[in-house]
This record gives structure tokens, C-alpha cells and sequence, in this order.
């Protein structure tokens, strides 16, 4: 039943015959082939009493969501105001998993083993894996506010430090070191790209902050691995850097999955070896290499786009902030995960922000 709003925005979208006439372009064919492809061979594998509804949501949520975001955008709104729909769309995103894991906190604190937590309205138990990558884009908030610098008001600015230190205790709890990975790259990400877009008073005051804030962490927070918050990390961080290094045996089943593109060009078993962990190599996985090569192609194209989108208006320096960190979060993340067997919804996030930032692109080109 999660999922009769989207179907319900299909028809929404699609009976709108001249938003459709000006808006399809070569990015909504490339989605519509990819996900036409991955949902038919999807359906081959797929367990009939489990698996149905997703044939139809794989076929069309892409390529109708990526519309949505250009319907989002259509009238041209100001760089302001697509900041705050991009922030919006990713806060409601990460709502019911902040609830939830925050709710099971309450209750047990961080000294708890169990990963899995219960989604608050049902109790169905959702793996540490899936619950964190609903907060991906709340931990990129101090690489907004570095950008922002305090211009978009009190409530902005406090509203967004609330759901991010909300997040980032769910974060500890879950014990998701992709999740601090994260905030980390993201943040000096931010550092980094406005050092030399503001006045070096700016940057004076920017250290100054930063530097209260490790000082006060050093002083009050305890990084013994024994310390009651590093529960859920202690056992994954003793294994050693070997096993941090290869991602959590991840790189060897990205080998693997490489190889076996060659020997099962249409696609493997899961029980060969498991999820390869990769947006890319899971669906090779399941769907073969013409999906493959697909979602290949249209990655590369956004790249390009994110890249354009920027260069194109230089001076709106926190949206442009904000498209990239959300594109180095997201990115980050289809790199380590599944994704279409774990966290579809955040690919479909991912094809809203598409859609928000080429129709932004060719409202600007075109002025």
C-alpha cells in the first residue's frame, strides 16, 4: 500500500500532453529502456507471492519520477527556492527512518548488538544497511551550512542542526560507518570548495568554528571503543584495516561480479556469491549486460550534467554546493549497496534531483 501514491502520480504526470511534448529527452528514453529491460528480466527471478508489484514499480517509477522533478521546476522558480525543494524532498525521504531508529534509542540507547530496527508504524524489523541509507542525505546538512553561511534564516539554520544531530545519533546507533563516511567527505568537500568563493574573513571565522567544535568533542566525547555510543562500531572496527580496506569484503565481490560478466553475460544466481554491493554489478546480476550498459551510459551523462548544471551559473554557490554533495552522497552510496534490492527508493530520489537539475539547466541556457 506504500506505493499506491506513486502509482497514483503516473497518470498525474503522463496526461499532461504538453509538459510531456517539451520535457521528453534523451535521459527519460535511456531510464524508460532500463527499466523496461531490468523489470522484464526481474521478473524472471522474482518470487510470484513477493515479487509482482515490483515488476511494475521497476518499470515505471524511474522514468516517471525523473518527470516529476522536471515538473517540480517547470515554472522556472529562482535558485532559492529549488535549494529549499531539493532540501524538502530529502528531509521527508529520511523521516520515517529517523523515527524509527531514534524511537528504538530511547528505548535501549547505544549499547544495543541487534542492527536491525523495527520501522515505527508496523514493527517490521529493516536491516542497518537500508534504515541508514534513508538518513545519506542528512548527513550532508554541515556541508549545506558551510555553504549557506547563516543565509537562510534561524529557522533554517536551527530546523537543519536538530534533524542532523537526530540523524547523526540514529547513524551511531545503526553503527554505519558508510553513513560517517559520508558526512566526512561531504564536509570538507564543503571546506574546500568555498575557501576561495568568500572573503577571507569568512574563512577565518569558518576555522575559528570548527575549531571550538573539535575542541569540544576532544574534551567531552570519549573514543574508547569500550564507551557505551561505539557499541554497534566495536566489533566491525576490530577486525582490522584489511578488512575496512576492501570495503567489507566488497571489492572482492566486485571482482567477481566482473568475472562473471564475462561468463554470464545475462546475469548469475544471488547464491553464487551474494549481492555484489554496487548499483551497477547488482544489476548486471540480475538483469544481464544490456541494462548494464544502459545504466552505464546514463550515469556518465549525469555526471556530465551535474558538472554543467554548475559551471553554468557560478554565483549561486550554495544550490551548486548542494547539487554535488548530494551527487557525492548518492554516488558514495551506489557504489557500496545494492540499491534495486535494498534501497530503490533512494534511486528514485535520485532520478527526482536528475530531472529538477536539467530542467533547471535548460531554463538558465535558455534565457
Amino acid at each position: 500500500m506504500g506505493f499506491l501514491f506513486g502509482y497514483l502520480l503516473i497518470p498525474v504526470v503522463f496526461l499532461k500532453s504538453n509538459f510531456i511534448k517539451e520535457n521528453l529527452d534523451l535521459d527519460f528514453v535511456l531510464l524508460f529502456l532500463f527499466s523496461i529491460f531490468y523489470a522484464l528480466f526481474y521478473s524472471f527471478s522474482a518470487d510470484p507471492a513477493e515479487g509482482k508489484q515490483f515488476i511494475l514499480i521497476y518499470s515505471l517509477s524511474p522514468p516517471t519520477f525523473y518527470l516529476i522533478g522536471k515538473y517540480l521546476v517547470r515554472t522556472k522558480p529562482p535558485t532559492n527556492t529549488i535549494f529549499y525543494i531539493l532540501f524538502f524532498i530529502t528531509a521527508i525521504f529520511s523521516i520515517s527512518a529517523v523515527i524509527s531508529v531514534f524511537l528504538n534509542f530511547q528505548e535501549g540507547g547505544f549499547a544495543q548488538l541487534d542492527r536491525s530496527i523495527p520501522m515505527f508504524w508496523d514493527g517490521s524489523p529493516v536491516s542497518a544497511t537500508i534504515m541508514g541509507g534513508f538518513l545519506t542525505f542528512n548527513m550532508c546538512i554541515p556541508a549545506l551550512l558551510i555553504s549557506t553561511q547563516g543565509k537562510k534564516g534561524i529557522v533554517f539554520n536551527v530546523g537543519t542542526l536538530i534533524l542532523f544531530i537526530l540523524s547523526l545519533i540514529c547513524v551511531l546507533r545503526l553503527g554505519s560507518r558508510t553513513q560517517l563516511g559520508i558526512f566526512l567527505i561531504t564536509t570538507v568537500f564543503a571546506i574546500l570548495y568555498m575557501l576561495p568563493r568568500q572573503s577571507i574573513k569568512k574563512n577565518v571565522w569558518l576555522f575559528g568554528l570548527l575549531a571550538v567544535v573539535i575542541v569540544f568533542l576532544i574534551r567531552n566525547v570519549s573514543f574508547d571503543l569500550n564507551a557505551d555510543w561505539l557499541t554497534t562500531f566495536a566489533g566491525r572496527l576490530s577486525r582490522g584495516t584489511g578488512e575496512l580496506a576492501s570495503g567489507g569484503g566488497r571489492t572482492e565481490r566486485w571482482i567477481k561480479s566482473l568475472e562473471y560478466m564475462v561468463s554470464y553475460p545475462l546475469g548469475w544466481e544471488q547464491k553464487e556469491f551474494g549481492y555484489s554491493h554496487n548499483l551497477w554489478l547488482d544489476v548486471l546480476r540480475v538483469s544481464g549486460i544490456i541494462p548494464f550498459i544502459i545504466l552505464i551510459v546514463y550515469s556518465i551523462r549525469s555526471f556530465i550534467q551535474i558538472k554543467r548544471t554548475v559551471l553554468i551559473n557560478k554565483e549561486s554557490t550554495y544550490l551548486n554546493t548542494q547539487i554535488i554533495i548530494y551527487a557525492i552522497a548518492m554516488f558514495l552510496l551506489f557504489m557500496m549497496e545494492p540499491i534495486f534490492e535494498g534501497l530503490f527508493s533512494l534511486f528514485v530520489v535520485f532520478c527526482i534531483y536528475k530531472g529538477i537539475i536539467n530542467k533547471h539547466y535548460s531554463s538558465i541556457s535558455q534565457c
